[in-house]
């Protein structure tokens, strides 16, 4: 639900949600959910530390939920880190999350798609996406 608010632009009640998430169980989502907070906020040293910690703890632990990796590119997109969305995002990719339908729609990503290293990412999950498909459906 605080998704929809972020992306209906209702700030505030986003704000109030991220938060209590992250009050009620700092879990790797929430930890997510609070450096969107603190990009609305334009606390982005903050957001950006957060996803930092995130990844480097991933990185530890020498493994990592795909769709994790997608939300901490995702943030670190809106918090205007570019190499770090882009190397995350391949992460991501590379790790078996490649829904290239929502990739070329996430408003979240905006901030990326100028980039060349992004279109050659898309391209990657476009293949991955059209073997999966072409070999399940």
């Amino acid at each position: 639900m605080v998704l929809g608010e972020y992306h209906q632009k209702n700030w505030e009640q986003a704000t109030k949600d991220f938060d209590r998430a992250y009050e009620l169980d700092p879990s790797l989502y929430a930890q997510i959910g609070k450096a969107f907070s603190n990009s609305i906020a334009h606390r982005d040293a903050e957001g950006l530390e957060i996803l930092r910690g995130l990844e480097n703890k991933i990185g530890e632990r020498g493994g990592g939920d795909p769709e994790a990796m997608y939300k901490i590119s995702q943030a670190y997109s809106i918090l205007e880190d570019k190499t770090s969305a882009l190397r995350v995002l391949r992460r991501s990719i590379e790790g078996g999350f490649f829904c290239y339908p929502y990739f070329t729609k996430d408003p979240l990503l905006n901030g990326l798609r100028n980039e060349p290293e992004f279109t050659t990412l898309l391209n990657v999950a476009r293949q991955r996406y059209e073997a999966f498909k072409s070999k399940f459906f």
